[in-house]
């Protein structure tokens, strides 16, 4: 469960893509903000255009999000923050897919 005062690291698994990093550092990493009720994204390497959808799964909203990693780094996406399992997946300008989940 996530902290309203602190930030949770939502953990993500490559799901396809033309080479799967296993046992690496991922190039994408998401936290959930708890004070800001946002998902904040930080790519360690240009990814080109990176797709956001957050999903509640339990509530049935979701919201989107488009950037470019290659002039920002770091983007941040609102939520609502209301309670759920919410699903996290990014498609990169390369066609990677990267899948995370976390509980509020």
């Amino acid at each position: 469960n996530a902290d309203e005062s602190k930030n949770k690291v939502i953990p993500l698994k490559q799901k396809q893509g033309t080479y799967l990093q296993r046992g690496m550092i991922l190039p994408i990493e998401a936290t959930f903000d708890g004070l800001l009720s946002s998902i904040i994204t930080s790519t360690s390497s240009d990814l080109g255009e990176v797709s956001l959808t957050v999903t509640n799964l339990s509530t049935g909203e979701t919201w989107y999000d488009t950037f470019d990693s290659s002039s920002t780094p770091q983007a941040m996406t609102p939520i609502s923050g209301a309670s759920g399992y919410y699903e996290v997946v990014y498609v990169t300008g390369s066609g990677d897919m990267y899948e995370g989940g976390f509980i509020l």
